[in-house]
């Protein structure tokens, strides 16, 4: 953590790569995975494609069509790594993300995913798998032709956060506030503020909360706005190099409060697999 906080104290100060624009405000304007100690390896903050020729050119391949069913786009993924699905609408831009399991992984012992709405089950390259997933623009537009449909400004990668909680992707997404200020009107409730992700708001959390009904995303605000968002999920499921796995004694550096049953319900599953996802990556914008 020391080093994450050294590394973007040195690029905030010199030219830093891809994290260095001339912008200086969140903007919208980037689509970045998996947070990491040193944001100049290849395998941290990675640059998505937002396009779906330019997700062919990565060496994506489209999985579904996606206009009717459980979820709504286009959807990609490269090679069998099921941890990033690409969701893009019917103009072939960036329409959202989601986070595959595969179900041989998973066990209901400690944490009923098969009785929380936000994971559904589906199969995507042959694997069965358990996905969360989150649209970047509403999904009732993300079937629409119309280029227009979307409303977003160019160069952005969306309008909002929707995250689908349940089977209907439409009757049963919601979205997240986009200003911090915002999040005082709903459930979710401030963390901890970690440099290099943001200030973490965490959906109902508490004390007291239920730990085997845990909410399995997160959001991420910098100055204000929000800037991104992850996946939490309980346990410890190492099938991709995309996906973070913090270790207990860090869960206070995002988790304000940490609640009472946490300690013994990351003994019990093992851990955490998370991903953070960033609509935002330049430094100036990711200090606390």
């Amino acid at each position: 953590m020391k080093l994450a906080l050294g590394i973007l104290i040195v690029c905030v100060s010199s030219t830093c790569g891809f994290l260095f624009t001339s912008k200086s405000g969140p903007e919208w304007n980037a689509l970045r995975t998996t947070w990491g100690p040193n944001p100049l390896s290849s395998h941290y903050y990675v640059k998505q494609p937002l396009t779906i020729e330019d997700a062919k050119k990565s060496g994506f391949e489209q999985v579904s069509t996606g206009c009717q069913g459980k979820f709504l786009g286009q959807r990609f993924i490269q090679g069998k790594d099921v941890s990033l699905v690409l969701i893009y609408d019917s103009n072939g831009h960036i329409a959202g993300v989601q986070m595959g399991i595969p179900a041989s992984m998973i066990s209901d012992k400690y944490y009923k995913f098969s009785e929380q709405k936000m994971y559904n089950r589906d199969t995507i390259a042959g694997i069965d798998v358990y996905i969360l997933t989150a649209y970047f623009v509403d999904p009732k537009t993300i079937c629409q032709s119309d280029e227009h449909a979307t409303q977003r400004a160019k160069g952005s990668i969306g309008t909002g956060l929707w995250l689908q909680n349940g089977t209907d992707p439409i009757r049963d997404s919601f979205s997240s506030p986009i200003s911090q200020s915002e999040t005082n009107q709903t459930k979710w409730a401030q963390g901890a503020c970690f440099p290099s992700m943001g200030v973490h708001y965490w959906y109902d959390n508490r004390l007291d909360v239920d730990c085997a009904s845990f909410f399995p995303s997160f959001l991420m605000y910098n100055k204000g706005k929000l800037t991104g968002f992850g996946w939490a999920t309980a346990g410890k499921f190492e099938y991709s190099k995309r996906t973070e796995y913090p270790p207990l004694a860090a869960l206070s550096s995002f988790l304000k409060p940490v609640p009472t049953c946490m300690p013994n319900f990351f003994e019990e599953t093992g851990g955490f697999t998370t991903m953070h996802v960033y609509f935002n990556a330049q430094p100036w914008n990711l200090l606390c």
